[in-house]
């Protein structure tokens, strides 16, 4: 969770040391063990340092080897792989970054492509007078750049460009009337115009002339996996998934466990403690769990199946209590932080856990954000079995599914089947028929402006229902949100100097999870049925078999309420700051309708508050 900051003047121009600096010490929260610049001409390159893998602890960045200079925050998993490759030994004393730049030195602008794990650089070709910028696969680490005809600006946080006061930043309300509208696929944008995000398995070269994105990898939809029996299946799953495991606790300090008792964090608390067990290259000797639990919101509660997870030995506890957050706590802070408007209205948590965290030395925390996504729900698996005529197969299914949830074999046939028959414009007529058309909040004559097309959450489920499921399985793994939910993780953890590893978004586990057979993905009703089978006599039965887990909406809903009525009230129905972007008799009949019927969704209001706040921070030219 180190930083990197960057300077190119295109016009030949010399940098002043001053201002590398300056935008440094804008990230200096996310490097406490180190800041140092490099800077020659018109380039200059800066780091903050955090250590956490104990080569980090030999590491000093920027650094220049052979007319290159780098600046990189990076974990490399296969340093064994390219220790052969590069003849560089793979040795305590060689950083992760030394291996990125002899990558850089021998495959050029394939290099991202020969690396595995988590990381965002840049590498200064003096002798070709160009940069490379690259971004690992899945877009764990971040990074933003500013770009026109005389400078290319970047940093692992906006704040760092925000820092050069020669740059005029405006605010992007396209951007802005995106968020408000829910259509949160575009992450290249950001809330200011001129400051791009580079894409996840993207990299960036540029000189004095032109600049190049590319795309270095993607999934290959027709990657396949067959093997001999469902055993085999499961063996070659769980080897992959340990081995995505022990890369990433790979620390010289504590590390801690995003413990939420569902299925994905707690495979890979109980799948640690098995590493753990066989002792391989693994230096700590228990695992610490947090986990925030409601005494008050039991919809919410997860403790039972905590509880059966910290039987175990070598795993400790830690419990918080998210009762009495509320979801606004400390919002300028948290706005300072984040440098843009956010979704998450549990970020409040999070950083309860991370500052707890930090208490206890810890700077590696593991999550188990991404196993919806990777090792898949099957998706739209009943429609393809019966499109595909494959009835014995789709009846055994139906009954399985029927059984296991409760559900009436009508009831799945209608939802999974016979509504995505339906045209979606006739859908959206007999939802106006029946009353059920949803408001939209936005003012109408701004969408049309900025030619935006009100988003529609129903267009997007009606268009995924229509798909196989392996091409619903890759949309969910490419879903542009992914990337946005990266950003917010890694700057709330990051201002607790705490890295965050994601095993579920190890490249081999994705691709492989991804070329499974469908029946591998569900089978006999159960959905993640490859990670279900593999966690046998690892995980408690009563976590590896669960149909569901709890809903943590209960807990916003509540606290919003409980703790920001006059807040809210005081936003919408009075404040100038934000009424410009919304309709606001609409936004207004919107949360008069919660009030009579508190089942109705508020992330329209939560969008609206975090606007206000955001905008009203930055001083943008809006009067209040």
């Amino acid at each position: 969770m180190s930083a990197i900051t960057g300077i190119f003047y295109r016009d030949g121009r010399k940098v002043d040391p001053d201002l590398i600096k300056k935008m440094n010490d804008k990230l200096s929260h996310r490097g406490p063990d180190g800041s140092d610049i490099w800077c020659e001409g018109s380039v200059a390159l800066g780091h903050q340092m955090l250590w956490t893998t104990p080569e980090s602890l030999h590491e000093k960045l920027p650094f220049e080897e052979d007319g290159l200079v780098i600046t990189a925050d990076a974990r490399i998993d296969n340093r064994d792989e390219l220790s052969e490759e590069l003849e560089i030994p793979d040795e305590e004393h060689i950083s992760d970054s030394y291996f990125i730049l002899k990558a850089y030195q021998k495959w050029g602008e394939d290099c991202p492509d020969k690396l595995l794990g988590d990381f965002a650089f840049a590498i200064w070709d003096q002798n070709k007078k160009k940069l490379f910028c690259a971004r690992d696969h899945m877009g764990v680490k971040p990074f933003y750049y500013y770009l026109d005809d005389e400078k290319f600006v970047f940093g692992t946080e906006i704040k760092a460009i925000l820092s050069i006061s020669s740059i005029h930043f405006n605010l992007n309300e396209k951007k802005l009337l995106l968020y408000l509208t829910k259509e949160l696929m575009d992450y290249t944008q950001t809330f200011y115009e001129k400051i791009y995000c580079l894409p996840a398995s993207h990299f960036y070269l540029i000189n004095t002339k032109k600049d190049t994105i590319s795309k270095y990898w993607e999934l290959n939809p027709k990657m396949k996996t067959l093997l001999g029996s469902e055993e085999e299946y499961k063996k070659a799953f769980l080897n992959i998934f340990s081995e995505a495991i022990r890369c990433r606790i790979r620390s010289s300090f504590p590390i801690g466990f995003n413990l939420s008792g569902g299925l994905d964090s707690s495979s890979i608390v109980c799948t640690t403690r098995k590493v753990l067990m066989d002792k391989k290259d693994v230096n700590i000797e228990f695992i610490n769990t947090f986990s925030t639990v409601y005494n008050e919101i039991p919809e919410s509660d997860e403790r039972y199946y905590i509880s059966k997870v910290l039987e175990n030995d070598k795993i400790k506890s830690n419990f918080l209590f998210g009762d009495n957050n509320s979801p606004l706590k400390d919002i300028e802070n948290i706005l300072w932080f984040q440098d843009q408007p956010f979704i998450s209205p549990h970020i409040v948590n999070d950083l309860q856990l991370y500052r707890k965290m930090k208490s206890q030395g810890i700077r590696v925390n593991l999550s188990g954000d991404g196993g919806d996504e990777i090792i898949s729900h099957g998706g739209n698996y009943l429609r393809e079995l019966l499109f595909s005529f494959k009835l014995k197969k789709f009846l055994k299914e139906l009954y399985e599914y029927s059984n296991r949830d409760n559900y009436s074999k009508f009831k799945i046939i209608f939802s999974e089947v016979i509504l995505t028959l339906i045209p979606y414009s006739l859908k959206k007529y007999i939802r106006l028929i029946f009353k059920r058309n949803k408001i939209s909040i936005v003012n109408e004559k701004l969408l049309k402006e900025f030619e935006i097309n009100k988003f529609d959450l129903d267009d997007l489920l009606d268009y995924l229902s229509k798909l196989d499921t392996k091409k619903y399985h890759y949309f969910t793994i490419n879903n542009p949100l992914n990337q946005t939910i990266f950003g917010i993780m890694n700057r709330s953890s990051a201002r607790y100097n705490i890295e965050g590893r994601y095993p579920f978004f190890d490249k081999r586990l994705v691709e492989f999870c991804y070329s499974l057979p469908t029946e591998m993905k569900i089978k006999y009703g159960w959905d993640r049925y490859i990670m279900r089978i593999s966690m046998n006599n690892i995980l408690p039965p009563e976590i590896q078999w669960r149909q569901k887990k709890a809903d943590l909406n209960h807990v916003y809903k509540r606290n919003i309420i409980l703790f920001e009525k006059p807040t809210i009230e005081k936003i919408i129905y009075n404040t100038k700051t934000i009424q410009k972007y919304l309709d606001t008799k609409k936004i207004q009949k919107s949360y008069e309708k919660y009030k009579l019927n508190n089942k109705k969704s508020l992330f329209d209001i939560w969008l609206v508050l975090v606007a206000y706040f955001w905008l009203k921070s930055k001083n943008f030219e809006i009067d209040d």
